[in-house]
This record gives C-alpha cells, structure tokens and sequence, in this order.
C-alpha cells in the first residue's frame, strides 16, 4: 500500500508520523545506551566482589579443605563471567549503539530533505491557486461592471430625453466592459486550466513522491530496529558457550566438595597422639591422714598411705619432678572440685594409678620415674604449648 494514494491529504499528519518514529528510534537506542552502561557496572561489581572474596594470604591455610577450595574456583569463575558481561557491553555498543546514532542522524536528513520539496510542492500549488482565485476575483468583478455598463446603455437607449451622444457614451463604456469581462474570463479559464494541471501533478504525481520517500525512511527504521533486536540477541548468544563453560566449572567445583577428606584432614591437623584419659579413681583422704610422711619415704612407696609422687612435663618439654612432700601439701590444699576439673587454667593433670606401670624403686625413694620418663618423653612431640602435670598414686 502506498502513503501517497491512501494518505494523498495527510501530508501533515504523515510528517507528524515520521517525526514520531525517528524518536522512537532515538529511544531505543538510549535503551541499549544505557543497558551498556548496566552490563559494564555489573560487571565491575562483579570483579569487585570477587576481589573482596578472595581469600588472603593468611588465610590460605584453611583453604585447604575441599569447600573452600571449591569457593575459591566458583569465585574465579564468577570473575570470568563478569568479563562476558563486559564483552556484551563492547559488543552492544559498537555494533548497535554506534549504528542507532548513525541511522538516526541519516533519517532525520532524509526526512528534512522530503519535508523540503514537501513544503515547496505545496508552496507552488498555493501560489497557483492564489492567482486562480484573483482570476476568478476579477473576472467576477468584471462580469458585474460588464452587466451593469449593459443596463446603463439599454436604459439610455430607451430613455427618448437623452441625446445621442449621451447613448452612444453608453454604448461605448458597455462595449469596454464586455471587452474587460471578456479579457478577464480569458485570463481565469487560463489560470484554471494551469491551477487543474498543477494540482493534478501535485497529487498524482509530485506529492506522492514526496510519501513514498516518507514511507521508505520509516521502512528502513522499523527494519533497522528490527535488525538491531536481533544483532543484541546474537551478541548475547555469542557468550553463552563460555558463560556454560563457567557454569559448569562451577558444577565440578560443586562435586569436588569432599566431606570425608576434610574430616580426614581435620584429623590430621589437630590430633595429638593421647589416649582418652582412665577413670579418675578414688581418693580415701582418711587414708593419707594415717600414713606418714616419713614412713612412707623410707618404704619405697608400698604402704597404703603412700603420697603420690609428681612428673611435671612443662611446655618446653621437660620433665620435672616435684618432692612427696611438697605435692601431698598440696594435695591437702586442693579443693574436692578439683578431682573433677581435669584440666584447669592451661594445665592439665593426669592420675595414673599404681598398677599401669611395674613397680621400679630407684635409690632416691621415687618409684617408676624411668619408666615414666621413656614413655612421656616418647610422644612428647604431641603436646601444645601448655603445662602438663602428671601425678602417680601408688
């Protein structure tokens, strides 16, 4: 269908259309502009996140467990999404952004360029109808005087009371005017004739020139914005692959995720060594009241008032034993609630009863303190920088 034949008396409608669309066209183009500008903040966001993620240097020790490595691959391949969102901002505004300006600078010419030879189309035709419409004016004008210069003289012939000169003056002025009619009809049907020629040119022919331009330049906007839709569609298809890629480096650093390799290696990092500790066993203080002290160091720790005899093992490692005397002071000093405190203000104490270890008296009255010493020292590489006490009850 053409605007020229369907639209021939909406000239000023059409140019209102035109105008409309090449801002819609603008519009558009700010739309992507502006998802440009969207794409590329959010990628930098991104890269920004990821960066604030990233674990430090001091904290590359508990990176070692199979989750927070795996955080850390999510977190490097959220970063190379972030440069995919970069690529459709580049890519949008090159290859449609750009274009949209372009377009829109060539429409706007094309349409002033069409409006111009619109308005002097129109402006000729007006001027045309202008002079027919004083034609018409003045042979009207001259139709009426001729008429009347008619009436004048038929009247003076009539009239017997006029001279003959009076009537032939009458003739003579009625003969001039219907030579001024005549003139003046003459000059109207030419004026006509050229008024008809121009406006069928006009409207056949010169205006619907001017509607087809009019018609192609909004053709060609709405299959460009057509094309520009898909251009961005193809753009973000084009990423897809490596945005899958990411995805599913994302997936195998989901399946990496290993709960038994970092129990495994919790174990390794923090076991000691030790055995759990034995019952506590039981106290009879009225016992140590009975014994004496120095009975019991001349008895080689057999009798049953015995004083437990002390190995200290300090953080450095070194063992160190404690007098029977100072140690059952000690233990006379001590609170009941310490029999159910093992461990207390950073130093842990261990009871071992008499029977664990065979009986060894060595010349200074201390029982089983080499043997003792060959098994504590054995798996001293175990112990934290805390004070160990150890007291044997025998």
């Amino acid at each position: 269908m053409s605007w020229g034949i369907e639209l021939w008396d909406q000239y000023d409608n059409v140019a209102a259309h035109t105008q409309k669309g090449i801002d819609f066209l603008e519009r558009y183009g700010n739309f992507i502009r502006d998802r440009c500008a969207i794409e590329s903040e959010y990628a930098g966001k991104l890269r920004r996140l990821v960066k604030s993620y990233m674990p430090k240097k001091k904290e590359e020790e508990d990176y070692q467990f199979s989750c927070q490595k795996a955080f850390r691959d999510v977190l490097t391949e959220v970063n190379d999404q972030a440069g995919q969102h970069e690529v459709v901002a580049e890519n949008l505004t090159s290859a449609v952004t750009k274009e949209i300006v372009a377009l829109v600078k060539d429409l706007k010419e094309e349409r002033k360029k069409a409006l111009q030879e619109g308005a002097k189309l129109q402006s000729s035709l007006n001027q045309q109808l202008s002079a027919l419409d004083r034609a018409q004016k003045n042979y009207e004008k001259a139709f009426r005087e001729a008429e009347r210069a008619e009436d004048a003289y038929r009247k003076a012939d009539a009239d017997l009371n006029l001279s003959r000169a009076d009537v032939e003056k009458q003739r003579i002025n009625s003969s001039i005017k219907s030579h001024q009619c005549d003139d003046n009809k003459n000059e109207y049907a030419k004026q006509l004739q050229k008024a008809n020629e121009i406006q069928t040119c006009h409207y056949q022919t010169s205006l619907p020139g001017v509607f087809h331009a009019l018609q192609e330049l909004d053709d060609k906007r709405i299959k460009q914005i057509e094309n520009f839709i898909r251009k961005g569609v193809d753009i973000e298809r084009s990423v897809f692959p490596i945005i899958n890629k990411c995805l599913d480096g994302i997936i195998r650093a989901a399946d990496s995720v290993d709960p038994e390799k970092d129990s495994r290696l919790v174990i390794e990092r923090y076991k000691s060594g030790f055995s759990p500790p034995e019952d506590v066993p039981f106290e009879d203080l009225s016992n140590m009241r009975s014994g004496s002290v120095g009975s019991d160091s001349s008895s080689n720790g057999g009798g049953s008032g015995a004083i437990p005899s002390t190995i200290s093992l300090t953080s450095s490692g070194i063992l160190k034993s404690e007098s029977k005397v100072g140690t059952l002071t000690a233990m006379k000093l001590k609170k009941r609630a310490g029999i159910f405190s093992i461990f207390n203000a950073g130093k842990v104490t261990f009871r071992i009863h008499k029977n664990i270890f065979p009986k060894e008296t060595g010349e200074n009255g201390v029982t089983n303190r080499g043997f003792v010493d060959q098994h504590v020292v054995k798996n001293a590489y175990y112990f934290q920088p805390i004070h160990f006490h150890f007291q044997f009850i025998f």
